[in-house]
Parts: C-alpha cells; sequence; structure tokens
C-alpha cells in the first residue's frame, strides 16, 4: 500500500462518509477534516482521526495536513444559487490554501473533487475529458479555476489528479439536486405537474458508490493517475424523459403529462424563487435556473476511467434509484 495515512476533507458529508468507510475498510488510516466536530461522532465511531479543518481560515489548514501521505480533498461550497464571493473563497482560494499547505508539510499526492459542472453543458455529447469547459453555473466555473490552481501547482511537486464525478445521489443525500427532484416528484411540487421541454435532453447521474470506486482506483494506481484527471459517472446517460419515467414507476407516480417551452417555465417559476428566497433555501428545483439545466446536454464519457484504471460502474440509474429511494422510505423521508 503505497499511502497509508489519508487526510480527506469534507469528511463528515455525503461523499466523505462513503469514502472514509471504504479507506477504513482497506486499511487505511484515515483523518477526516471537518469545519463542525460536533457533526463527527460518526467518523470517530469508524475509528477515524477528526481534524477542525476550514478552507476559509487557512491558518487551521497545515496542522489537518501535517503527517499524511495524501489528501483526497472533498470539501466545496456546493449549491448552484449561492454567493459568487463564497465560491471564490471556498473553492477556488480554499483549495489553493489547502494545497500549499500540503506541499509545506512535504504532502505531494493530492486528489482532487472537481465536477462535470466544470465542463458544463456538452453541445455534442458526450463530453470527456478533452472537451472545452463550458460552465453553466458558478459553481462549476469556480470547480474549473480549482483545478487550475491544482494544475499550476504540480509545478512545484504536487502529483495532483483530478476527479470530476456527474450528478451524485444515493442513500443518505438529503440535501442535493437529486434528493430534491426525487422529492418534488413524490410530494407533487411543481415539476412533478410538468416537463420542460420535450425531455429529450440528456443528464448523466453516478451512484455514490461507483464514484467511491473511482477515488480509491485512483488513489491506488497513481503510476497512471498523477497528472490526469478522470470523469466518474455511470455507464450511460438518460434523457429527461426517462428518468421521469423511472421515478414515476418506482414512487408508482403517474409522469409529467404536460410539456412546457422553456419561457413559459421561467416565468411560473418566478414564484417558487421568490419564495425560495424569502425563506433563505437555495434548492435548484425552484429556480428560474433549472429551466437552463435541463434545456442542455450533461452526457459524459468514462471510457479514459474505464481503460486507464479498470473503472467499472456498479449501478445503472434504475438499481441505484431503487435502493435510493428504499432508504428514503425506510428513515422517513417518503
Amino acid at each position: 500500500m503505497a499511502c497509508v495515512k489519508i487526510l480527506v476533507t469534507g469528511a463528515s458529508g455525503f461523499l466523505g462518509t462513503y469514502l472514509i468507510e471504504e479507506l477504513v475498510s482497506r486499511g487505511y488510516v484515515v483523518r477526516g477534516m471537518v469545519r463542525d466536530l460536533r457533526k463527527a461522532d460518526y467518523l470517530r465511531s469508524l475509528g477515524v482521526e477528526v481534524a477542525y479543518g476550514d478552507l476559509i481560515k487557512h491558518d487551521t489548514l497545515p496542522q489537518a495536513v501535517r503527517g499524511v501521505d495524501a489528501v483526497i480533498h472533498l470539501a466545496a461550497y456546493y449549491t448552484f444559487t449561492g454567493s459568487k464571493k463564497m465560491y471564490w473563497l471556498v473553492n477556488v482560494e480554499g483549495t489553493r490554501a489547502l494545497a500549499q499547505a500540503a506541499l509545506k508539510s512535504g504532502v505531494r499526492r493530492f486528489i482532487y473533487c472537481s465536477s462535470t459542472e466544470a465542463i458544463g453543458p456538452v453541445r455534442d455529447p458526450p463530453g470527456d475529458e478533452n472537451t472545452p469547459p463550458n460552465p453553466q453555473f458558478e459553481y462549476g466555473k469556480s470547480k474549473l479555476l480549482a483545478e487550475q490552481v491544482v494544475r499550476e501547482l504540480s509545478s512545484s511537486g504536487l502529483e495532483y489528479t483530478i476527479v470530476r464525478p456527474s450528478g451524485m445521489y444515493g442513500p443518505r443525500n438529503v440535501d442535493d439536486v437529486s434528493y430534491w427532484f426525487i422529492m418534488t416528484l413524490a410530494k407533487g411540487g411543481i415539476l412533478s405537474k410538468f416537463m420542460i421541454g420535450g425531455g429529450e435532453y440528456l443528464v448523466q447521474f453516478a451512484h455514490v458508490r461507483d464514484v467511491v470506486q473511482g477515488f480509491t482506483l485512483i488513489l491506488e494506481k497513481p503510476e497512471v493517475s498523477v497528472s490526469q484527471t478522470y470523469i466518474i459517472s455511470d455507464e450511460r446517460a438518460y434523457t429527461y424523459k426517462e428518468v421521469y419515467e423511472i421515478l414515476s414507476h418506482l414512487l408508482s407516480k403517474e409522469p409529467p403529462k404536460i410539456k412546457l417551452g422553456p419561457r413559459i417555465a421561467k416565468f411560473l417559476l418566478i414564484f417558487t424563487e421568490i419564495y425560495d428566497r424569502l425563506r433563505g433555501g437555495e434548492n435548484l428545483i425552484l429556480r428560474r435556473s433549472i429551466v437552463d439545466a435541463v434545456t442542455t446536454h450533461r452526457a459524459y464519457s468514462i471510457s479514459k476511467a474505464q481503460k486507464e484504471l479498470g473503472y467499472r460502474p456498479q449501478y445503472d440509474l434504475r438499481r441505484g434509484l431503487e435502493e435510493t429511494i428504499k432508504w428514503y422510505r425506510d428513515n422517513g423521508f417518503l
């Protein structure tokens, strides 16, 4: 085992807990960096060393990285409707400060969790690692800038890999676009009433356990993965019409029959956006920007990860959503 002690940032988050479970099961010693030590009880129960660290408070980072063999950087300001300043402070400057702290501590291996949102919509799907980036949202723009920071630091000795998962879902995800989308269909929300456009645009998801597989392969195959970028996702993309049909079947609901053009949909969503803003929400499903998201293609090739890493996704969308919805039902969310 080339790397023995791993720092995982965003350790108490959705992906973080799954990844740490896998790393611990493989015999790695794990340090989990969190902003709120009160939310780290589950990590401690796994035998994880918990460290405080805040990407905005750069003086907290040297202690977090000291003495580890590799950093897996998952933490991010993750929302599609947030503050432009926070994207910059957390996702860009926070990544820079963490990577620099790692180098100063003698830690060269740095695996960065970006997103396919750094690529953005794809005109001629599927996109791949060489597709010219065209991020649509500030989140994706900040991820692309952070990728550039990480690549630039390779000249200082940083042995980086950039991972671009597509939209993640799975059990225990309770605050994300996939969660909101499932809930709006299950509970009769606005997007259960109509489909924006004809549902012909492509979207691609990634089950959280498949994303974990990607990260562990990258960690354990530095001979091929250093200085590389990989898309990690499901085997195929789905049209939004297919996604609605799969979800509606699993939820025992009727798929929406009404199709609305983008302009009308944006007009109707003015009112839900006002409601979401007034209550301090950041739910993309209730914002006009969802129209732009679902009327562009987000479909990507995973062939590079398959060929170079041996990545093999275990979940298609139907199986993954069935497992996820069962978890929501078993835990009182549905």
